[in-house]
């Protein structure tokens, strides 16, 4: 009995808590004040939940018929495609230290913070830190100094 204990016992101690932490489908979206703001959200909620003062902007889309709408608010940009079922979030782009992602990196972080927050996976620029599921999506943050300057939450065309 005391060496199945034993054995148990040592078998909890490796695990999660011991796993380097990664980038996952869950680290993708960024917390504004209380609300989490995702890609591929329909930009009538976004703009119904951070209200109508914004700047906006469209152009003729590249990809998709219609316009490429931008949403600037002081705490974020939002980016969006016209899609059939309606305009979707593309780009979540940030430089206010109010946003904050999944694992609590803000505008201000240190670049270990981020290295300790989602590991050594991300393709490292020298200028920008970049986390990719397939391609696509990806969560970026900019740096100058090895602080974080901007955070990026980008889709690939789809």
């Amino acid at each position: 009995l005391c060496a199945l204990t034993i054995l148990l016992s040592a078998a909890g101690c490796g695990g999660a808590a011991d796993a380097a932490p990664g980038f996952t489908a869950e680290d993708l979206y960024l917390t504004i004040g209380e609300e989490q703001y995702r890609c591929r959200d329909d930009i009538t909620a976004v703009t119904a939940r951070l209200g109508e003062t914004y700047e906006y902007a469209e152009g003729r889309s590249c990809d998709y018929d219609g316009l490429d709408k931008t949403y600037l608010y002081d705490v974020a940009e939002f980016y969006t495609w016209p899609l059939a079922e309606g305009d979707i979030v593309n780009e979540i782009y940030t430089e206010s230290p109010e946003a904050a992602t999944s694992r609590g990196i803000r505008v201000g972080a240190a670049k270990a913070e981020v290295l300790a927050a989602y590991g050594e996976g991300g393709e490292d620029t020298g200028w920008q830190l970049i986390y990719r599921l397939d391609d696509s999506p990806s969560l970026s943050f900019d740096l100058e100094d090895d602080k974080v300057t901007a955070i990026c939450l980008t889709l690939a065309p789809l």
